[in-house]
């Protein structure tokens, strides 16, 4: 004791206490994997064992890290604040990382094939777990005999919410209805936590009495979410949002958040934790909840983000020390981590509210950081301190006058009724679902790409057996495509991608593989079927390829409508006219000038660099598209806000050896077919998986205008999408112009707000838009230019990938038409010279056909541009020359 007292004196430092710090570490390790798990879930990262390591994402964040690290804090204040020195409690942390480790050793031995149906990770993870949580109980029951009141009844609270979630997970319910019960376990511990800590504003019996009364209510809405979403997610949201408004607005942050230090740093931190608390309140009560939005995730970040890890980077600085036995003190350094998380859930909103897929991925990676940053702040900070005394939590208070403590008594008793009322309840009712699984409804918490979500239309009871399917890929197609088990076996699927380019899996209930690289394999629980279900590769255009899997159930129900309701797919209506004019008004347009025939390099070798991205671009006011497109490295509009999706018109001469490199910056499998020379296409048009290269060589030995596009299946789609371009070869025999264009006509095939093209249009050939260089009416906006009497000559591509061109200038004639390797006028001697009197009106183009025409006009005016199919025309294949 004497020595202890020398070194706080003399500043020295003391060991640090081993057993806490193994656990304290195994619960930053749970955390790190939380974190890989949520960059794998946000197809941040792609790792081949993507499924069954994203989707225990919550569990390792919930009970592997921030259960394990409240289970050590309450084990440490427990054992000091009692004279016996009480030490089980650290059984809680123990087994919370048991669990962790559990679940990593049981999913590696569940990904292998021969892996016995009985090593489920829900069994192996999910009881650890739930031991952690009874033992977590135990400890703030032994505690509310110790020091009986309102929080620690609530902690108490907190503490079976978390216990009944994890029993619910081992029991077969799916983590997507477990997500709220899991997060209002660390609610209702912060919830509690600051009604402890902040006694002076909280210390009145009725107020105490109303935040656990409105604490009771959000858990008795939680199996109302579970069973009936679309009633009780509104409910929990209106409970959720009275019990953080009451809490609010009786915190000491409302005053502290304006002082300097740790006192402004915490109320700074607890106000903002109250408004993404509000934020997700609000959304659960208003916002679509379906899985083809990204609200149902906003929400449930907005709370583990937004109010738990904001309200624990408000608290670490008091939490920490308690913990090690040492000090954490004040760094500005922690306001980098806050920033990160809140910049990042900004961001991550405003993906929700746009259904824009890279916002909300970059959300995801800065709240990753943010979480990241906080805990190598508080490494860093705690490798600076020094010892503190133990924390003395949770001792008996000061007996308060008599009348008060018979009114605090009644009302603590009432206070327990109602809270073993509460958890009865729950717990019947997470019992029930357990043995009736098809009772829980599952919304999705993050887009489901693939298609609708379907809950089995009959009840069935299930067997405890796994069924177990292997599925490969042979062309476009899943082998076997059809799958018989019996209803209420747990549905296992263990999928290897043999095909050529990256395929996934998604089942109807938003169950999915992820993009899965060639030749590797993902595992998939599909979980207790007790109907007939589908599955789908959800990447463009594959599932109308035939890309389908059924899954019949022997004894379940058949629901006829199944798949056709499942291929729905919501597109957006086509704009007006007047809209996309006003879009092309406002907007840069393209350069249809003909690119100089420059010389690159040594003689006769052309050389570019075309990079495959996945962009937005805005189509009309209010509405976007996703293009895929082949965007030329050299030009300087390739810096992530090129306009348009059309790739670059390539120049060369006849007899040039181009020399194409192609980068896959995308997502998934792309490839590349240049009809200006001949290639082995098993060599060079073959798939480019994300993040690889191709050197794609050819010999130009024929003039003319060629097209290019991605040749991966389904084609249509990827060049629906923008994965096309032209190469203009010239023989040397043309003569000069005044001026020189080129006009590349293609198809919009409009999907969601913001989405890729509707395959189903695609398949079916019916665009809602047509352009001329990638946006419609853009050269009625912005027309092209020539002064009178001088000659144009206008190459033309029909970039298809359905739609005939028939191109025209209204008010004009051509007196020379080249189209594949011919003149049909001009171009020479005889009746069809340029000189002679015959002419043409149109150049008649099918899809990938290309030729130039040329004309003069005498007379100033604006001609109108057209493809003279004129419904065609009046969805945008339309332009001006304006002659001066």
């Amino acid at each position: 004791m004497q020595n202890n007292q020398k070194m706080r004196k003399s500043g020295g430092r003391t060991a640090l206490p081993r057993s806490r710090m193994a656990l304290l570490i195994g619960a930053g390790l749970a955390a790190l994997l939380g974190l890989i798990a949520a960059l794998i879930r946000a197809d941040l990262i792609h790792p081949s064992d993507r499924v069954p390591l994203a989707d225990l994402h919550g569990g390792l964040m919930v009970y592997g890290f921030l259960g394990a690290a409240i289970g050590l804090e309450r084990a440490v204040a427990y054992r000091s604040g009692g004279s016996k020195k009480p030490s089980w409690g650290f059984l809680a942390p123990a087994l919370g990382l048991l669990g962790s480790l559990l679940c990593l050793l049981s999913l590696m031995v569940s990904s292998r094939a021969a892996a016995p149906a009985w090593v489920r990770v829900e069994l192996f993870g999910g009881i650890p777990w739930t031991l952690s949580m009874l033992v977590l109980t135990a400890m703030y029951l032994a505690i509310w005999r110790r020091q009986p009141s309102a929080e620690v009844l609530i902690q108490v609270l907190g503490s079976l919410v978390g216990l009944v979630g994890a029993f619910g997970w081992v029991a077969g319910l799916d983590a997507s209805v477990l997500a709220p019960t899991w997060l209002f376990f660390l609610i209702l511990t912060i919830v509690g936590e600051r009604v402890e800590l902040a006694r002076a504003v909280f210390s009145d019996v009725r107020l105490e009495s109303g935040i656990l009364g409105l604490s009771l209510l959000t858990v008795l809405m939680l199996p109302v979410q579970a069973m009936a979403p679309s009633v009780g997610y509104p409910l929990l949201g209106l409970s959720l949002g009275l019990l953080l408004l009451v809490m609010a607005s009786h915190d000491v942050a409302k005053g502290t958040f304006r002082h300097g230090g740790l006192p402004g740093f915490m109320g700074t931190c607890m106000l903002s934790a109250y408004a993404w608390g509000l934020l997700a309140a609000l959304i659960w009560m208003v916002a679509p909840l379906d899985s083809s939005t990204y609200w149902g995730d906003m929400a449930l970040h907005a709370l583990a983000v937004g109010f738990v890890m904001t309200m624990v980077i408000a608290h670490v600085c008091m939490i920490v020390p308690s913990v090690i036995r040492r000090p954490l003190p004040f760094h500005p350094l922690l306001w980098g981590a806050w920033a990160l998380m809140q910049v990042g859930l900004l961001i991550r909103l405003l993906g929700a509210i746009r259904l824009y897929t890279p916002l909300w991925k970059a959300g995801n990676l800065l709240n990753v950081l943010g979480i990241l940053s906080m805990m190598l702040t508080v490494v860093y900070l705690a490798a600076r301190g020094k010892q503190v005394l133990a924390s003395k939590r949770y001792r008996r208070r000061q007996p308060k006058d008599s009348h008060t403590e018979l009114v605090g008594t009644l009302a603590l008793r009432a206070d327990l009724v109602a809270t073993s009322v509460t958890v009865l309840v729950l717990v019947a009712a997470v019992i029930l679902m357990a043995l009736r699984p098809t009772l829980a409804v599952s919304v999705g918490a993050a887009p489901n790409t693939g298609g609708v979500q379907e809950a089995s239309s009959k009840s069935v009871q299930p067997t405890g057996h796994t069924s177990r399917a292997s599925i490969k890929v042979k062309g476009m197609a899943f082998v076997p495509d059809t799958i018989a088990i019996d209803a209420g076996d747990r549905l296992v699927v263990d999928f290897r991608n043999t095909g050529d380019q990256r395929h996934d899996l998604v089942f109807a209930n938003g169950k999915s593989t992820g993009s899965v690289p060639v030749g590797q394999s993902v595992s998939v629980d599909v979980g207790v079927l007790g109907s007939d279900t589908s599955g789908w590769c959800s990447l463009a255009g594959h599932r109308q390829m035939g890309m389908e899997l059924k899954v019949k159930t022997k004894g379940g129900t058949t629901t006829e409508q199944m798949q056709s309701s499942a291929r729905k797919m919501t597109s957006n209506q086509a704009p007006s006219a007047a809209k996309l004019k006003a879009q092309a008004e406002k907007s840069e347009p393209a350069k249809a000038t003909l690119p100089p025939l420059d010389d690159q390099g040594r003689a006769g070798t052309r050389k570019y660099t075309l990079n495959v991205k996945e962009r937005r671009e805005q189509v009309a006011a209010g509405l976007e598209r996703t293009v895929w497109s082949f965007d030329d490295a050299g030009d300087p509009r390739d810096k992530g806000s090129r306009p348009l999706a059309q790739g670059p018109v390539l120049r060369g001469r006849v007899g040039d050896t181009f020399e194409v490199t192609i980068r896959n910056k995308g997502s998934m499998s792309h490839s590349i077919d240049f009809h200006a020379g001949p290639a082995v296409p098993q060599t060079m048009m073959r798939n480019i998986e994300p993040g690889k290269e191709l050197l794609y060589t050819f010999t130009a030995d024929r003039a003319g205008i060629w097209m290019y596009h991605c040749s991966s299946d389904p084609m249509s789609n990827h060049i629906a999408n923008g994965m096309y371009g032209a190469v203009v070869v010239d023989d040397g025999t043309l003569p000069p112009v005044a001026a020189e264009y080129v006009l590349v006509q293609s198809e919009i095939y409009l999907g969601s707000n913001g989405g890729t093209a509707d395959a189903e249009k695609v398949a079916a050939m019916t665009p809602d838009i047509m352009t001329f260089n990638g946006r419609a009416f853009q050269y009625d906006a912005h027309p092209l230019k020539l002064e009178k009497g001088q000659r144009v000559r206008i190459w033309v591509l029909d970039a298809g990938p359905n739609q005939p061109l028939s191109f025209h200038i209204v008010g004009t004639q051509f007196d020379t038409v080249w189209t594949e390797g011919r003149y049909l006028i001009g171009g020479g001697s005889g009746a069809n010279s340029a000189d002679s009197s015959a002419g043409a009106q149109v150049l008649p183009l099918l899809p990938a056909q290309g030729g130039f025409v040329e004309l003069k006009v005498d007379q100033p005016g604006d001609y109108s541009i057209v493809n003279h199919i004129m419904s065609l025309a009046e969805k945008g294949a339309h332009g001006i020359l304006r002659v001066s």
